[in-house]
């Protein structure tokens, strides 16, 4: 499988580096020869914050996604939790099988709480 893990400072410093607009603009799933549709994204979207909005949720849940129109599926699973800076934090494990390609992709994401109550990539 391959493994394409995105983690902590790296992309914060990105995101802060490029500013508000853009960063609403950019796709963390983003590779070369890895293509999500709209549909995709928000269906990935979807599966992660059932797994960080509810903080009971435990270590090990698996969400899924499947969008018929793109041919496109995925998992998402709680792989840990943790505080940084003081701020609740879930780790969240992505793997995504796109149509016609062969193995399937993998992304580690990090989010926390701020206090304004939104979960934030970390």
């Amino acid at each position: 499988m391959k493994k394409f893990i995105m983690r902590g400072f790296a992309a914060a410093v990105v995101l802060a580096a490029l500013g508000a607009p853009v960063q609403a603009q950019l796709n963390p799933f983003t590779r070369a020869g890895f293509e999500l549709s709209p549909e995709d994204i928000e269906m990935v979207k979807g599966a992660a914050q059932k797994l960080y909005i509810d903080e009971s949720v435990p270590v090990g849940t698996v969400e899924t996604w499947s969008n018929p129109k793109s041919g496109n599926t995925g998992s998402v699973q709680l792989i840990g939790t943790f505080e940084h800076k003081g701020l609740p934090c879930r780790r969240l494990q992505h793997d995504i099988k796109v149509k016609d390609v062969a193995n399937p992709f993998r992304y580690i994401f990090d989010r926390c709480k701020v206090p304004s109550g939104e979960w934030k990539l970390l």
